[in-house]
């Protein structure tokens, strides 16, 4: 971690807390698409319909990103303000006080044993894989909404016209869903 993931379309509800972090103008700087919209093309009518972000919050648009590069600002920054970062470990079990998770039990990539690391909040940020969320949580499927994203990077792709130019394009068809992030 940072590690390669597909891209990120991200929605202004996240930039204000980015602008009170301090990475909006970072992510300015590392060259993000700025974002001011997107463009739906859904049910039965085929004509597209666009949503504008003008009309929302202070900040009137989002980015588009690189999954990799965000999280690798994001990860600096929390650094820059203080936060214990453990990278290239592994989360072996929890350690609960008084029926409540204080901590983890780790073990770092390449060495042997453990290490301890205890927090007032420890949050599983392990996405997908629910490391701590599952020893706490049984995990049920829904077998009707196992599904599969299939992705790929296109170059000379022809975008929106005019005003709709960086709107991401999500498209239903009949067999499932598309995006399209410029």
């Amino acid at each position: 971690f940072p590690r390669y993931h597909i891209g990120e379309s991200l929605i202004p509800g996240v930039m204000v807390p980015m602008e009170e972090l301090g990475l909006k103008e970072r992510m300015e700087a590392k060259g993000f698409e700025r974002k001011y919209g997107g463009t739906l093309v859904w049910g039965n009518n085929e004509v597209p319909w666009n949503f504008s972000f003008s009309t929302g919050g202070r900040i009137p648009y989002a980015f588009h990103t690189r999954r990799a590069d965000l999280d690798a600002l994001i990860l600096d920054r929390a650094r820059e303000l203080g936060a214990f970062v453990v990278e290239d470990a592994t989360v072996k079990d929890t350690i609960e006080e008084d029926g409540r998770v204080v901590g983890v039990r780790y073990a770092l990539r390449g060495l042997g044993g453990t290490q301890e690391a205890r927090a007032s909040l420890v949050i599983d940020a392990s996405g997908q894989a629910r490391v701590i969320g599952r020893k706490y949580t049984e995990v049920n499927w829904n077998e009707q909404l196992r599904n599969v994203a299939v992705w790929t990077y296109f170059d000379n792709c022809h975008r929106l016209p005019g005003d709709e130019w960086s709107n991401i394009l999500i498209e239903g068809t009949s067999d499932g869903w598309f995006w399209y992030i410029p």
